[in-house]
């Protein structure tokens, strides 16, 4: 649509949709310039007004907070609220907070890398499934102090399935409740089974989160919350989904693009296992400081962030008053977004928009009339990604070790080939297909 109408299109009665750089600064600049988010449209369930300054959460939307799921960092519309999660869960997800849990990460990685080797030896492996089993171990570590020792079962628990059925479900929610008169009727015809579904999810996090507080205080990333909430489970349930469903989802997902843009560019592949190759002798030198000081390497995944954004949907704000968006009048109570799939891919801010070039951010000439500053994966302002730091560690530390141990290629499964361009379901975050990869040891 952006192509035939326009950096700014009309999608909906009262919803814009962005692809112009400058909406980053005028939605999400910071501060007092953030727009807030958008009020989810669920009349499934009675809402929470205690956090809305006194007033009840307005009916509309994509981000609202149920009664039975209370506020947490993502959904909460609330800024103040908002303010004191991020202040709290900052501490955790600072560089000196990882650095202190890097041998955490690089246990799991070295894990990860001995059972691929283990299971290459019967023939190519889904890499789908293995990226997810590692990021959601040492996630699940850091987060609440036990993995789900996905790398030793070769399986995913129940709990993530949950959550990107969740996620799912929301899409669809979000989506019937544009349906005007219908709405009413449709939601009374899944309100059960969504309510089902809500239990099971909180009814396998929640002893997670009493077996995590009656272990007492560690230094991992709920710690802060438990002080916060006063030792309540609740609101752990909702924050720790979060961060472990935001925060191994969104890696594991650029782990399969850039693993397979990679095996589809045999050249960019060969330039990448040279670099790494040739910095370091041994797996022990591969750290989170060693591998940010690789240009090759940091700029192949900033382009699969480009051509394969971590979620699939946009984070919604809404209006709260008659404002300017990217020299485009827009009256208050108007719904905004940035759709970064559409933004990345627009020929008018990149050279080749649809290619895998790594280059144009090494400053290749060829490339020097992209517009950068429309590329935040992680996007911007005060509700930026508060795992960014943690993501591209781990991100980093395990394509380094991937390249290092491992010659990659493709399969003769077709869906070894062109992985990127087959995935079509983004609900909020991307539901992926099989990637058969032949993996074969070095060492």
């Amino acid at each position: 649509m952006h192509k035939e109408y326009g950096p700014v299109v009309r999608i909906a009665p009262n919803e814009l949709a962005f692809v112009d750089a400058r909406a980053w600064r005028d939605i999400m600049g910071g501060g007092a310039s953030d727009l807030p988010k958008w009020h989810v449209v669920l009349y499934l369930f009675p809402y929470e007004s205690s956090l809305a300054n006194g007033n009840p959460c307005r009916r509309e939307g994509m981000y609202g907070v149920p009664a039975f799921l209370p506020p947490h960092l993502q959904n909460t519309t609330n800024k103040e609220h908002h303010r004191t999660l991020r202040k709290a869960l900052a501490p955790g997800f600072s560089d000196a907070s990882l650095r202190a849990q890097e041998s955490v990460v690089a246990e799991y990685i070295h894990l990860f890398i001995r059972r691929l080797k283990e299971k290459s030896k019967k023939g190519p492996l889904n890499l789908e499934l293995w990226y997810r089993y590692v990021v959601f171990d040492i996630i699940c570590e850091l987060a609440v102090g036990e993995s789900f020792k996905c790398l030793e079962s070769d399986d995913l628990h129940p709990w993530i399935q949950a959550m990107v059925d969740g996620g799912k479900a929301v899409s669809f929610l979000t989506a019937i409740n544009m349906y005007g008169p219908l709405t009413t009727a449709i939601n009374a015809m899944i309100r059960r089974p969504a309510a089902a579904m809500m239990r099971l999810h909180n009814g396998m996090v929640k002893p997670l989160m009493e077996k995590r507080l009656e272990a007492g205080d560690r230094p991992d990333l709920i710690n802060p919350l438990i002080r916060l909430h006063g030792g309540k489970a609740s609101p752990l349930v909702c924050n720790a989904s979060t961060i472990v469903g935001a925060g191994a989802e969104t890696s594991a997902s650029t782990l399969m693009a850039v693993t397979s843009l990679l095996i589809d560019s045999p050249e960019k592949l060969e330039r990448l296992t040279e670099e790494v190759r040739s910095a370091f002798q041994s797996e022990s030198q591969i750290t989170a400081e060693a591998v940010s000081r690789l240009p090759f390497l940091v700029a192949c995944l900033d382009e699969s962030l480009r051509l394969f954004p971590q979620t699939g949907s946009p984070s919604l704000r809404v209006a709260d008053r008659d404002t300017v968006i990217s020299d485009v009048p827009v009256p208050k109570n108007t719904v905004v977004g940035i759709w970064t799939y559409a933004m990345y891919r627009d020929p008018t801010l990149w050279t080749d928009p649809n290619e895998f070039h790594p280059e144009r951010f090494l400053g290749d000439p060829k490339y020097s009339n992209d517009v950068r500053e429309a590329f935040k994966p992680f996007f911007t302002g005060s509700r930026d990604c508060i795992g960014k730091n943690l993501a591209l560690l781990e991100m980093r530390l395990i394509l380094a070790h991937m390249v290092f141990n491992f010659d990659m290629s493709r399969t003769d499964d077709p869906n070894s080939k062109d992985w990127v361009s087959k995935q079509k379901n983004a609900y909020i975050i991307w539901e992926k297909t099989p990637l058969p990869v032949q993996l074969t040891p070095v060492r």
